[in-house]
């Protein structure tokens, strides 16, 4: 009789901890998965006008858009194998470094630029009509 009953006990808290252990677990991955969806959230909600993007066009403050994204592209240009001064003519600029880019690379180094590029927002296309 006591090893039925000390049985039930042991099996009673054995069904107590692999509940305990699922929550647990169950509540920490919701949490990661709602941070992730925060960061994601960031990183779109960060919108740069033409008149930012303009600001950041000098050797030491480099910024460029290409198809609707900025990116920050002043470690790179040391490294750039045609040049910082290729490069540089275009820093600040959508449209223009999107057209010298293309001219060169065609499409085959977008996802270096992606790559070497630091991600700052996407570029606000209506507001660089109106600007």
């Amino acid at each position: 009789m006591k090893t039925k009953i000390v049985l039930a006990v042991l099996i009673a808290l054995f069904v107590l901890g692999l509940t305990f252990f699922i929550r647990t677990n169950q509540s920490n991955y919701q949490s990661s998965e709602q941070s992730s969806d925060n960061l994601a959230g960031q990183q779109s909600s960060t919108t740069v006008f033409i008149s930012e993007l303009t600001k950041h066009n000098t050797l030491e403050d480099c910024w460029i858009a290409y198809d609707g994204k900025v990116y920050d592209i002043t470690s790179f240009l040391p490294r750039h194998p045609g040049s910082a001064g290729a490069i540089l003519p275009y820093c600040g600029s959508a449209t223009e470094f999107e057209q010298a880019f293309v001219a060169q690379h065609g499409t085959s180094k977008i996802s270096n630029l992606m790559r070497v590029g630091t991600f700052i927002g996407d570029f606000d296309i209506i507001g660089a009509l109106q600007n």
